[in-house]
């Protein structure tokens, strides 16, 4: 009777239930703490690489602002005719990017990449390797960013025509390649077609080459910060 007793004393007895439940909101409050923690941090962490990438990626933006609008048009105005022109204008209107300029650069501009070199013809599309043109833009705050740029191809223009048969003949299918006719200045003032024929004034209708760069613009500091565009470029 007494073992009875004392056993259901033990089951009714609650002393330190309130410890066990004050230690079990601890935990829940501190697993809580901890998601929200966490949450924040990854956001600021979410935030900061967003704000990075798209500070990358205007520079990105501005470099192949500079490249096609400027480098590119400037190398096939004078690059054919007067290279010591362009050079010149190099070193006196963009000396502050400091561009550099690979061999190949003229040669993928010129031509269509059915002709050119095998060393020239062998390229990837990662702009960064044998890059053909790179130069450096400074921001206004925090470390330079280096644009890499590379033609990777050069398309002609192909036209399927028939020949005129003589009467009663059939008519010969062509394929009539056109080559780009880009209005290049001369050292004279004239335009050029092709980079061969002088003229005052290109064919028309115009056909120009078709270009297909790859660029990217990246952090000197911190390569991981980088941003990489495809551009397609007629001239």
């Amino acid at each position: 009777m007494k073992n009875g007793r004392a056993i259901m004393k033990l089951l009714t007895n609650e002393r330190g239930v309130a410890l066990i439940t004050s230690l079990m909101f601890t935990v829940l409050a501190l697993v809580i703490s901890m998601s929200l923690l966490y949450m924040v941090t990854s956001g600021i962490r979410t935030s900061g690489a967003m704000k990075r990438y798209k500070t990358v990626l205007d520079a990105a933006y501005g470099g192949t602002e500079i490249m096609t609008k400027d480098l590119l048009v400037k190398a096939l105005t004078y690059g054919t005719d007067s290279p010591g022109t362009f050079s010149s204008y190099v070193t006196g209107q963009m000396g502050s990017i400091n561009p550099t300029f690979s061999t190949c650069f003229q040669e993928r501009l010129d031509n269509p990449k059915i002709k050119w070199s095998s060393a020239c013809a062998a390229v990837t599309g990662n702009p960064k390797e044998s890059p053909d043109v790179s130069f450096t833009l400074t921001p206004v705050t925090g470390s330079p960013f280096t644009i890499y740029s590379k033609i990777v191809d050069t398309t002609e223009w192909r036209f399927v025509s028939f020949s005129s048969p003589a009467t009663g003949g059939i008519p010969v299918l062509l394929n009539k390649v056109v080559t780009g006719n880009s209005e290049r200045g001369s050292a004279s003032g004239d335009n050029t077609k092709g980079g061969t024929v002088t003229q005052k004034k290109p064919e028309i209708p115009h056909y120009p080459y078709m270009y297909r760069i790859e660029i990217q613009g990246e952090r000197q500091q911190n390569p991981t910060e980088k941003a990489n565009i495809t551009v397609q470029y007629a001239f």
